[in-house]
């Protein structure tokens, strides 16, 4: 079973140990969801990356987008959720046959 953090449309944060919501259930109550900039570890619990792992990304180029603000670093997650997308390998059947998605 899988397991969400989810920000309701209040800021209140929950695990989940239902199925993932639709992104038009979350989009519906919070329609910036999507362009939240959202901190490292929040990427990081996000994607399994560990957060040194996207640090040296930033410096050295890969890894998703991020926004600079002053000293700080965001990620919007709409940026977050298109790299994912983006490494998502195909799918191969047992005949080899490739499926993208």
């Amino acid at each position: 079973m899988l397991a969400f953090l989810y920000r309701s449309p209040r800021g209140v944060e929950f695990m989940s140990n239902h199925s993932i919501p639709h992104l038009e259930q979350i989009l519906e109550g919070n329609p910036g969801w999507l362009d939240e900039a959202i901190d490292t570890p929040s990427v990081s619990k996000m994607t399994g990356v560990p957060i040194c792992t996207l640090t040296t990304w930033r410096s050295r180029g890969g890894g998703p987008r991020f926004l600079k603000l002053g000293k700080s670093v965001r990620y919007r997650r709409r940026a977050v959720l298109g790299w994912m997308a983006d490494c998502e390998a195909p799918y191969i059947d047992r005949d080899g046959k490739i499926y993208h998605d």
